[in-house]
Order: structure tokens, then C-alpha cells, then sequence
């Protein structure tokens, strides 16, 4: 068998086998503060993660970062900036369901936690979150909120982020239904973007990283 069938294989496995790291304690289309406090009290006695606080909210709720991984490149990951946009909530703790120790895909999650560290801020908005609102308490939209940082959770996420200083980070969103893939009836099930630096979109270096990560995931899927 080729690298790439071997390669396209693996990739069939991992998606079939979903359901069975899927993160049952979690419902996609509402999610609450207390529900992933629940679930950090769980993570944190089993498998090989590291968990810590990094903040409150304005309402005083935790804001917490996981960590698993220890390979040279770092990836950063957040969700529901928008308190309304849960989705990626409950990936993120498929994926880290996915990384804890078991048999099954055992040597490719081995060598892929032997090159990379990911580390995972879910509900960077957890006041939002408790009010099914897009912004925080002050109405503050945190994702236009990255230049003037006006907002305690904001400054949460930068400060965490040049602690860390990834190589990669993924600002994840929901997407509603009515996006398509072209001119058809199909919603599109993800969607990608590599934001410009400036007015005319130039290419920079991290730009051009974005999108070579893009086309990768593409090709994958």
C-alpha cells in the first residue's frame, strides 16, 4: 500500500470512528459555564492533560485553558468568542476525548502529541455563553475587540497568547446554515479563512502559512 493510500486510510478511520470519541457530557446548540466545570473536575483526575486557569470574566466566571502535547509546534485554539456560537465548544472536547490514552489510534495519536502542543481556550466568553448573546456583559463584540482590547476577556486571550506564542492559532466560529458551497442548496460544512493584514490583502508569512494549512485541510477532507 502507498504513503498516500496508507495516509487516506487513516484519514477514513478517524472519521468513522467518531461516535466513539464524541464528548457525550455536551450538547452542540447550548452549552453553559457550568456544564464544561463539570467536565474540567473530570478531565483533570484522567489521561495526560494539563488544565489552568487563566482569568475570570467580567461576571466573574473561570476562563480556562487545556494543554496537551509535547512537540515543538504549538497551536492555539479558542471558542465562543460569540457567546451564541457553541459548536466549537464541543468539538474542542471531542478532540481532547480523542487525545486521552486508549488503544485505538494509539500510534497515530502517540507520534502526532510527539510533534505538537495544543493548547485549547473553550468559552472565551462565558458570560455571553449564559445569555445566548454574541457579546460579552458590556456588549462588547470580543472578535472586533483585538485592536483596542477593551474587554477583560479579550486581554485574557492575548495575554495567554504571547505566554505561549503558537505557531498556529485557530479563532473558532459557528456558521449559519444558509452558507453555502458555491451556487447550490448544500450548506457548507466548514469554512476556512486566513485573514489579511491590511486593506489589499497582502500575503505575509503568516498569512501564507494560514492558507498552506488550509489547503492541507482541504485536501484531507
Amino acid at each position: 500500500m502507498s504513503p498516500k493510500s496508507s495516509e487516506e486510510n487513516l484519514y477514513k478511520s478517524l472519521f468513522d470512528s467518531y461516535e466513539k470519541f464524541k464528548e457525550l457530557k455536551l450538547k452542540s446548540d447550548f452549552i453553559r459555564h457550568c456544564e464544561l466545570t463539570a467536565l474540567k473536575e473530570y478531565l483533570t483526575t484522567t489521561g495526560n492533560l494539563s488544565v489552568e486557569s487563566i482569568g475570570k470574566s467580567v461576571e466573574n466566571r473561570e476562563i480556562t485553558a487545556y494543554t496537551i502535547g509535547e512537540g515543538p509546534i504549538k497551536i492555539l485554539a479558542w471558542s465562543q468568542m460569540h457567546g451564541d456560537e457553541p459548536t466549537a465548544t464541543a468539538a474542542i472536547f471531542d478532540i481532547i476525548r480523542f487525545f486521552q490514552p486508549s488503544e485505538l489510534f494509539n500510534d497515530f495519536r502517540t507520534k502526532l502529541l510527539k510533534k505538537i502542543t495544543v493548547h485549547f481556550i473553550p468559552m472565551l466568553n462565558p458570560d455571553g455563553a449564559e445569555k445566548y448573546q454574541r457579546e460579552n456583559i458590556f456588549n462588547i463584540d470580543l472578535n472586533r475587540d483585538a485592536v483596542r482590547r477593551q474587554s477583560d476577556e479579550s486581554q485574557i486571550l492575548w495575554s495567554y497568547a504571547e505566554k505561549v506564542a503558537p505557531d498556529f492559532g485557530f479563532n473558532l466560529h459557528d456558521q449559519n446554515s444558509y452558507y453555502t458551497a458555491g451556487n447550490f442548496n448544500n450548506p457548507s460544512a466548514i469554512s476556512l479563512l486566513a485573514p489579511p493584514m491590511n486593506h489589499v490583502k497582502s500575503i505575509n508569512y503568516v498569512r501564507e502559512k494560514s492558507m498552506q494549512v488550509i489547503c492541507k485541510i482541504a485536501e484531507t477532507l
